[in-house]
């Protein structure tokens, strides 16, 4: 029974083994297995961010840059928070280069951190503004930061941290999206166009990022639509389509900043204005721009060996350059080389192509100088250089050279030196003058990235004569300074030997500078007062010889002619009748020089820079009559800090201006003016009456330097010489005046009202005035007549040519983020760290206060009024008398006599 029972049941339990799972009475003997749905670990913020939306990851380990729907994120390492950044704009592409240049920077970088602040990381601009010599007590350094904080400039909300927050992630879109006044796109005016844009929103986006060891690169397509216009009389352009890349650059600046070096103005470089709390007081300073040029071999440089720098100054040339351009540039840059070699140092300046298997490299990038080509037809070139704002350690100096450069030099190296160079009296530059040329321009630009401004005063040192020289010539060129405008030897006559007539390689100034600004100190152990100390001793051991003399830059008022822009040698009368000459012979020859030019293009614009050469040599004897020399000094120098120019100079320079303004048109040439389009309106003829305005309009300037030197030409001297010239014929009792002649006249009367009514009605007391251009001299002295001269840049435009000079980086900065309200003023403060103030401005001066020019001219007006009355009575000549008749009673009606 058992068995059976057993049996039956072991059957059963077979049957239901085989049975499907889900059936039978049986199914409750099995487990019910319960299904369970596996939840998924939920993602922190920064995961979301990063993982939900397709996204582009640019990694490194400065930081990580992240782009997800139209946004821009920044990864920063929480080890990178607080340290020091430095971030600038760049202009990598646009649809009008007249708007914009590609690879420039319209603003200086920013100096800034990254700060955690509760729940938003915050953009500090770092106050760099106050500088100590020595390690301040823990109250003063209280002090200091209550007084020198840093800026909050920009918040960015947290949006989340990695897990092991080790990096924290924010959305920077508001920043790089948006237009923003620091970082301008495109300039608000320039070349006297004013333009005003309107950002597209929805024509911006960001278009790459690229992350490296320690910067990284975002670039941001930005639209426009823009207003142009040229002034208030020209037809403005409204919603003018632009469209821009700039490239973003973020680099973490070094962890401890270069020794500074306090500036001196008897040295040209650009400058860092600072603070410094100095043995107990804060006093302003300024410190020089400089690359960092420290020894790899500090043993081998003690022992006086020659050793290379840890990190040259490598510039990176653009492929797009022509293959003579190139050349110039290998031979151009590195002879700076040869003043570094001086101070003990090799190889520091280096030329390389842009890297084709360097993924790292990136033009636009501020770790990279390069020499960029831009193919515009703009005549320039420029050298500008950012620095570390904390040392004022240059760490980009990139070069521009436009492709229209060569236009100007092939004019220069023409109608500067075809009377002796045969080679260059062809419609096309020959390719070696061509090359010497860049050669030239490349080296004054790489100076500029040095650090170094212009010195106008170098050329002064040379006689004039010495420049006939071939001797001379060969050894020192035009000028001791490659940082000059003196660009070819226009003085060498025909027949003269001289062989050499460009500036020198460098000059004797330029190996001077360069030991000035770049010489090592390792026994001084980074103190700056005792490197400032010793480097004022080699400034004093050359301060007696005139070729190592900075002249700075004048703009108005331009008071110096020892430091003019664009001349030769120390006699400016000389200079410019052996320039005048020498354009003579060369205008006269120009249809035999210029073969194959039917449309007369070429000889047009030979004949345009003919005419503003010889406006130059006017405008350098102009100065000359009033001039004062200027030179900072020592007091142990014995050398005086203004000089003015010795009377019989000054009163040759009134004479030879007042000759100009009757003889300047005789360089004019009637044959080609006849086939020239240009030259139809006689454009030496035209320009003789500003010449005319700049030969009687000196009694204001003069009445400065004679109250500086009462032994100098005076303003009544010069009122007689003045008077005599224009009305030669008219005392003489001749009618012959020509038309140029009547003008002179007219001018005269025209010129005497102005004056004398400007000076005598009531008027402010005093008129200031400083070099740095924000009030004119000529304007506060001359009274009504606008007779101030033309540059020549004013005067192409004038005469509807076309195209400016070349000219270079400017000394001004943008406008500081975090500073003192007194940053900029120079005459607000005083400091006695440095030599000298700022660049070495002009003080203010007070011209009204020591102008009587009014007296003398008012005398004049009564002398003029009487000749006049009486001129009209005796003379013949119907139009004559009518001139005179018609000065007579516009006179006499201004002044009611």
């Amino acid at each position: 029974m058992k068995k059976i029972l057993y049996g039956t049941l072991f059957l059963s339990l077979a049957l239901v083994a085989a049975a499907p799972a889900e059936a039978g009475i049986f199914s409750f003997l099995h487990k019910k297995k319960k299904t369970e749905k596996k939840a998924e670990p939920k993602k922190t913020p920064y995961e979301k961010i990063l993982t939900d939306r397709p996204i582009q990851t640019a990694s490194g380990p400065l930081m990580k840059l992240h782009k997800s729907d139209g946004k821009l994120y920044l990864d920063i390492p929480k080890a990178n928070l607080g340290k020091d950044f430095l971030i600038g704009a760049t202009i990598a592409s646009i649809s009008n280069p007249s708007l914009g240049n590609v690879g420039f920077r319209n603003s200086n970088p920013v100096h800034f951190r990254f700060v955690q602040k509760d729940s938003t990381v915050v953009m500090d601009i770092v106050n760099t503004e106050l500088l100590t010599t020595t390690e301040p007590s823990k109250e003063m350094a209280a002090s200091i930061q209550q007084n020198y904080r840093n800026l909050s400039f920009l918040s960015f909300p947290i949006k989340g941290w990695s897990k092991d927050s080790a990096s924290v992630l924010i959305d920077a879109s508001s920043f790089f999206l948006k237009d923003n006044r620091f970082f301008p796109v495109i300039e608000g005016s320039s070349s006297g166009i004013e333009v005003q844009e309107e950002q597209r929103d929805d024509l911006t986006h960001i278009k790459t990022l690229k992350s490296f060891k320690n910067n990284v690169s975002i670039l941001v397509e930005r639209s426009y639509k823009a207003t142009i216009s040229a002034g208030p009389a020209s037809r403005t352009i409204t919603n003018y389509p632009v469209t821009a890349g700039i490239n973003f650059t973020i680099l973490a600046l070094p962890e401890k900043p270069m020794t500074p070096r306090l500036s001196d103005t008897r040295v040209g470089i650009f400058l860092t204005s600072k603070n410094v709390l100095h043995e107990g007081r804060i006093e302003p300073a300024t410190f020089a721009r400089r690359w960092r040029v420290e020894p790899k071999d500090e043993a081998a440089f003690a022992a006086g060996q020659l050793v290379e720098p840890k990190k040259p100054i490598v510039y990176y040339v653009d492929s797009a350059f022509p293959p003579v351009w190139r050349k110039a540039i290998d031979v151009g840059v590195v002879r700076w080389n040869d003043a570094f070699e001086k101070i003990g140092f090799k190889n520091v300046v280096q030329v390389r192509d842009y890297p084709t298997d360097d993924p790292e490299f990136d033009p636009d990038n501020l770790e990279y100088t390069c020499i960029r080509f831009v193919p515009t037809a703009v005549q320039n070139a420029m050298g500008p250089s950012w620095s570390d704002p904390r040392s004022g350690e240059i760490i980009n100096g990139s070069t521009f050279i436009y492709r229209g450069v060569n236009s100007i030099l092939a004019n220069w190296r023409f109608i500067q030196t075809a009377q002796i160079d045969e080679s260059v009296r062809t419609k096309k530059m020959p390719e070696a003058a061509l090359q010497k040329s860049l050669e030239y321009v490349l080296a004054h630009e790489i100076g500029h990235t040095l650090g170094f401004m212009h010195n106008m005063g170098a050329s002064f040192s040379y006689p004039v004569d010495s420049l006939r020289s071939k001797s001379f010539t060969d050894k020192y060129g035009t000028t001791p300074s490659i940082m000059d405008y003196a660009r070819h030897n226009y003085v060498a006559q025909v027949g003269d030997p001289v062989t050499n007539l460009d500036p020198p390689p460098i000059g004797l100034y330029d190996y001077y500078a360069v030991e000035w600004a770049y010489k090592y100190f390792p026994e001084l152990k980074g103190d700056f007062v005792a490197e400032n100390k010793e480097l004022c001793k080699l400034i004093e051991k050359h301060a007696h010889d005139l070729r190592y003399r900075y002249g700075l830059q004048q703009d108005n008022p331009i008071l110096d002619p020892s430091s003019l822009t664009e001349d030769l040698g120390d006699d400016p009368i000389k200079a410019g009748d052996y320039g005048m000459k020498n354009l003579k012979f060369i205008i006269s020859h120009l249809t035999d020089w210029i073969q194959d030019d039917e449309s007369s293009e070429r000889k047009t614009s030979l004949y345009r820079e003919a005419l503003s050469q010889a406006y130059r040599y006017v405008n350098n004897v102009h100065v000359n009559v009033a001039g004062i020399y200027l030179q900072q000094s020592s007091e142990s120098s014995g050398i005086p800090r203004y000089r003015v120019v010795p009377r019989d100079k000054q009163r040759a320079s009134a004479q030879w201006l007042l000759k100009q303004a009757r003889d300047f048109s005789q360089l004019s040439n009637r044959k080609l003016e006849a086939i020239l389009p240009y030259a139809s309106n006689r454009p030496f003829d035209l320009i003789v009456n500003n010449l005319q305005s700049m030969a009687i309009n000196q009694a204001s300037r003069l009445a400065l330097s004679a109250y500086l030197d009462s032994t100098s030409y005076t303003p009544a001297e010069y009122a007689e010489d003045v008077f005599n010239n224009v009305f030669e014929k008219t005392l003489a009792g001749q009618e012959n005046l020509t038309e140029q002649e009547l003008s002179f006249q007219s001018l005269y009367v025209k010129y005497m009202s102005g004056n004398v009514e400007n000076v005598t009605r009531p008027t402010a007391m005093q008129v200031g005035l400083s070099a740095n251009g924000k009030a004119a001299f000529e304007a506060s002295l001359k009274g009504g007549l606008d007779a101030a001269p033309l540059s020549p840049e004013a005067l192409r435009h004038q005469l509807l040519a076309t195209n400016g000079h070349m000219h270079d980086s400017s000394i001004e900065e943008a406008a500081s983020l975090c500073g003192s309200c007194t940053q900029g003023n120079t005459t607000a403060q005083v400091g006695f760290l440095n030599f000298g103030k700022g660049y070495g401005e002009q003080a203010d001066l007070w011209g009204n206060m020591v102008n009587r020019s009014s007296v003398v001219l008012y005398g004049y007006a009564v002398k003029t009024l009487e000749l006049l009355e009486k001129a009209a009575k005796t003379t013949k000549n119907p139009e004559v008398r009518a001139h005179y008749q018609t000065l007579h009673t516009r006179l006499k009606k201004k002044f009611d006599l």
